[in-house]
C-alpha cells in the first residue's frame, strides 16, 4: 500500500527544488497531491505533433525509463500528480521516459477524481516537457478503453512496446502503484498493480516473468511500498542489474521524478549503481524537506547470491544456538515495516524486518558455547549486506510509531510477529502460495527458521 497525505505544498516545493539545479551525489495518506480543478477534457495529441519514433523504430538513445502507472485504484489523483511531475523534465535527446497510465470511475476503495478530461482506460505516452501541473499534455501514443493492469502480461505488452519504439542503450522499468512486499494473499486486498476495477494483482514472480520475457532491464525501481525484500528482489536477481525500493511504505508522493530525471537529464552517462544511489539520495532530499518519515535503497543483484548464502549460515548458527531468549529479543526488538497500517497500532503484528538489524540484535544477546560462531555469521551478514549488496540506503525522519528510520540498514525479510497471538497457521493461511515456492526460501531454508521462531517467542 501506499501512504496517502494531503500535501499540497509538494508541489510546489518539487518544483523548486528541480528548479534549484539540486546538488544530488552520485557516488554511487491521507493522498497525493489532488488536481486543484478538473480541466476541460481534451484530445489526444494528433499523429503529426509525434516524434519519429511513432512511426517505426527511432535511434537507440542511452536511457528509455518505462513507467507502468497502475492508478486504476485510490491513486488516481496521485498518478495524474506524477505523471506531470515527469513532464517538468520531458524526454530529451538521451532519454526517452514513457508511461502507460490507467484510469477508472468508481473505484470500490475510492479515490475518483474528474480531473484532466476524466478519461477512463489506459494511455501510453510519450513524456514531454511543459509548465501545466493540472493537464498531462504529452501525446498519446497508445489507448484502449478496457485493459488488465493487474494482470502481469499488460505490464509485459507495455515494456515489448516501448523497447520496440523507443530502442535504448540501457532501460530502465518503475512500476507505481500499491505494493504489500512479497506477500501474495489469497483476497486480492494488496499485491502490487492492484486493479480496481478487475479485482486482479500483479503476483511476487509474476514481476520476475515479465523481466524474463520482455528481456530484462538494468534498473527496476518500485514506486510502491514494502517492496525492497529478499523474497521480492530474488525473483528478479537474473534480470535486472540493480533494484531500487523501500522497506517501508512510501508517502503518497511518491517519487521525487522531476528531481531524478531532471538529474539523469543532466548526466545520462552516470553508471546504472550511480543513478540507482542518485535516486535514493532525491529521494532522502524531497522527503527531509517535506517532513516525512521514508526510506529508499538501491541493491546490486550480482550479490544476491551471496547475500542468501549469509542468510542461511546465519540461520543454521542461530538456531543451532538454542538460545532462545536471544531469539525472542531480537524478534521483539527488530525494525518492523508497516504492513498493516493502523489496524495494527503498535506493530507487533508487522512481519517485515530488517535483515541485517535482526541479526545484530540475536549477536548482541546470544550467549552459550555457540555464541561465538552466532557473532561471527551476524558479523559476516551484516558486512555483507552494508558493503557488498547494499548500494545506498537513506532514510528520513520517523515511522508511524516513532522509531528512527534510519535504522533501516536497506533490505528486510519475513520474521514472525512479535505479537504471540498471531499463530503462523493464521499468518500463512492468507498466503495464496506457500512461502516455499519462492526462490529466497529455495536459497536459503529461511521458512524453516521462521518456523523455528514462531516457537520461541
Amino acid at each position: 500500500m501506499k501512504k496517502l497525505i494531503f500535501a499540497a505544498t509538494l508541489t510546489a516545493m518539487a518544483g523548486a527544488l528541480f528548479a534549484g539545479d539540486v546538488g544530488l551525489s552520485f557516488s554511487g495518506g491521507a493522498g497525493r497531491p489532488p488536481a486543484a480543478s478538473a480541466p476541460a477534457a481534451s484530445a489526444p495529441a494528433p499523429a503529426a505533433g509525434l516524434p519519429a519514433a511513432r512511426l517505426g523504430r527511432a535511434k537507440p538513445k542511452e536511457w528509455t525509463v518505462m513507467v507502468f502507472v497502475n492508478s486504476k485504484n485510490n491513486l488516481e489523483a496521485a498518478g495524474l500528480y506524477n505523471v506531470n511531475e515527469m513532464e517538468k523534465v520531458g524526454s530529451t535527446r538521451d532519454m526517452n521516459i514513457v508511461v502507460e497510465m490507467g484510469r477508472m470511475n468508481g473505484q470500490s476503495s475510492g479515490g475518483d477524481t474528474h480531473a484532466d478530461g476524466d478519461w477512463t482506460g489506459i494511455r501510453r505516452y510519450l513524456i514531454q516537457k511543459d509548465s501545466d501541473e493540472n493537464h498531462i499534455s504529452s501525446p498519446v501514443l497508445f489507448q484502449e478503453k478496457s485493459a488488465d493492469m493487474g494482470d502481469y502480461r499488460e505490464a509485459e505488452n507495455f515494456v515489448k512496446w516501448a523497447k520496440a519504439k523507443f530502442p535504448a542503450r540501457r532501460y530502465m522499468l518503475i512500476i507505481w502503484n500499491h505494493g504489500s512486499g512479497w506477500l501474495d494473499p489469497r483476497k486480492a486486498s494488496k499485491g502490487i498493480s492492484f486493479d480496481d476495477e478487475t479485482g486482479d494483482y500483479i503476483r511476487t514472480p509474476q514481476i520476475g516473468q515479465i523481466l524474463r520475457d520482455t528481456g530484462g532491464v538494468d534498473i527496476l525501481a518500485y514506486d510502491a511500498c514494502l517492496m525492497q525484500m529478499g523474497e521480492v528482489a530474488f525473483e528478479v536477481k537474473n534480470s535486472a542489474k540493480v533494484i531500487v525500493g523501500s522497506e517501508e511504505t512510501v508517502p503518497g508522493a511518491g517519487y521525487p521524478y522531476s528531481l531524478f530525471l531532471g538529474a539523469m537529464a543532466r548526466r545520462p552517462a552516470m553508471s546504472d549503481e550511480q543513478t540507482g544511489a542518485m535516486m535514493v539520495e532525491a529521494f532522502k532530499l524531497f522527503y527531509d524537506k517535506a517532513g516525512q518519515g521514508a526510506q529508499l535503497s538501491a541493491i546490486r543483484t550480482s550479490a544476491l547470491d551471496g547475500f542468501a548464502q549469509r542468510m542461511g549460515a546465519f540461520a543454521a548458527a542461530a538456531e543451532a544456538s538454542g538460545d532462545s531468549a536471544a531469539l525472542k529479543t531480537a524478534t521483539d526488538g527488530v525494525l518492523r515495516y508497516d504492513a498493516l497500517g493502523p489496524d495494527d497500532a503498535d506493530m507487533t503484528i508487522s512481519f517485515y524486518g530488517d535483515a541485517a538489524g535482526f541479526a545484530k540484535l540475536v549477536a548482541d544477546n546470544v550467549k552459550g558455547p555457540k555464541a561465538d560462531e552466532v557473532r561471527a555469521r551476524a558479523a559476516d551478514l551484516e558486512n555483507y549486506i552494508s558493503k557488498a549488496l547494499v548500494i545506498e540506503t537513506k532514510a528520513s525522519g520517523k515511522d508511524r510509531i516513532g522509531r528512527d528510520l534510519s535504522e533501516s540498514t536497506g533490505i528486510s525479510v519475513y520474521l514472525p510477529p512479535a505479537n504471540a497471538k498471531v499463530s503462523q497457521a493464521r499468518l500463512e493461511g492468507i498466503f495464496e502460495a506457500p512461502y516455499s515456492d519462492y526462490a529466497f526460501d529455495r536459497a536459503t531454508h529461511w521458512h524453516d527458521f521462521v518456523t523455528y521462531l514462531y516457537g520461541v517467542r
